[in-house]
């Protein structure tokens, strides 16, 4: 059987297992037919080695990505998805991105790893909502609706990039969206898509376009309906392949702590849950509340060394706060000097200024307070502008 594809992998340093291997591959939508293992030293005297692995599209895949292109004018049309696909296994090897179906948007939709790691992240942000449907089910259905989905990317990308936002490319786009919705027949497809829909329409700051390790996004709940209520006026969620966490705040003037959840599956109901007893308990000083948290998505593994164990927890913990910290402060404004509000770089704004932030100390994080204001001092931040610490 011939291939479609032939990938090949150098690595200096040591070898690789085929477990380790697949998945990347295989979460690309390929099938792996063959494998050659080489050898070399490298002129320096480095050995590396050479992995070459040939790959198959699978008939399926072929019918939502080649558009009628025949089998013999096949490898000229997915050679210009090469580079894309190749980016998207680096991306994953790199721990940049995950190991699942969306990406097989890679050579089916022909978008960069980045594009799919947006598309992934709605998706954890609905099913932190709530929404019943799976990762899986999620990315098999935006593989089967290729017009919605490119209508999708190109709102958002009209929407929030910096260099190429237009209002009216904006509209067009939604226009597409709807239109394209229009010709859905599934019940499940029609609220995926039309859920995704929502949280772009609902999307006021990104720093997606500011070339960060964390996604993050600046919403307005109370325009997607399949968030639950009570819905915060302003809601940040980050997302990257090792952090996930939420910061929920209802209204403009609202304090509250950040804590280290480990409730990866439901933190944002834990959250929302403890911000409604807040709200109950300070009703008398501060009428509405804020609160967020994060989860380790990808902790060190067990030695059973418990001080060495417990110090590598931490460690992770650390940094993961940091990640979240910093994904925060990437949507929120700064103040100068002489009270001027200062955007973040590369975020297009869809809402008013908006300089407040508290992020106090809460389970786990009791000891963090320092890092906090180390991260937003990085950020030029201080305390009194963007309020960061311990209340």
């Amino acid at each position: 059987m011939n291939a479609d594809l032939r990938f090949i992998m150098y690595l200096t340093g040591g070898g690789v297992t085929l477990s380790q291997v697949l998945p990347v591959l295989q979460s690309l939508g390929v099938e792996v037919l063959d494998e050659r293992p080489y050898t070399i030293r490298r002129p320096d005297g480095v050995l590396c080695s050479v992995y070459d692995f040939g790959l198959r599209v699978p008939k399926a895949l072929r019918a939502i990505s080649v558009d009628g292109v025949s089998d013999a004018d096949l490898p000229e049309h997915l050679k210009s998805r090469r580079a894309l696909a190749s980016a998207g296994a680096a991306a994953v090897w790199r721990g940049d991105a995950e190991v699942d179906g969306f990406n097989e948007l890679i050579l089916a939709f022909g978008v960069d790893w980045r594009q799919v790691a947006l598309l992934r992240a709605i998706g954890q942000y609905l099913r932190q909502c709530g929404f019943p449907y799976s990762p899986g089910h999620m990315a098999q259905v935006l593989i089967e609706h290729r017009d919605a989905v490119g209508a999708v990317l190109r709102l958002w990308t009209a929407s929030f990039d910096p260099v190429a936002a237009d209002s009216d490319a904006a509209a067009e786009a939604e226009a597409d969206v709807e239109a394209a919705l229009a010709a859905v027949t599934s019940l499940d497809a029609d609220r995926i898509l039309r859920a995704y829909l929502h949280v772009v329409q609902a999307t006021v700051r990104t720093n997606f376009y500011a070339d960060k390790p964390v996604i993050a996004l600046k919403l307005e709940p109370g325009r997607i309906p399949e968030t639950p209520k009570p819905r915060p006026r302003f809601e940040i969620f980050v997302y990257s392949p090792r952090v996930e966490g939420v910061h929920l705040r209802f209204g403009m003037v609202a304090r509250g702590g950040l804590r280290w959840s480990d409730r990866r599956e439901d933190f944002r109901t834990e959250i929302l849950g403890l911000v409604k007893a807040q709200a109950v308990k300070n009703a008398v000083i501060v009428p509405v509340g804020a609160k967020g948290g994060f989860v380790v998505k990808r902790p060190p593994e067990v030695t059973g060394d418990a001080a060495a164990d417990r110090d590598a927890q931490r460690a992770e913990g650390v940094a993961c706060y940091r990640m979240f910290i910093s994904g925060l402060l990437d949507v929120t404004d700064n103040l100068g000097a002489d009270g001027a509000v200062l955007p973040p770089e590369r975020v297009v704004r869809r809402d008013a200024d908006d300089t407040y932030l508290v992020v106090a100390a809460d389970k786990g994080t009791a000891s963090f307070s320092d890092i906090a204001n180390d991260v937003a001092a990085g950020y030029g931040f201080w305390l009194g502008r963007v309020r960061v610490g311990r209340l």
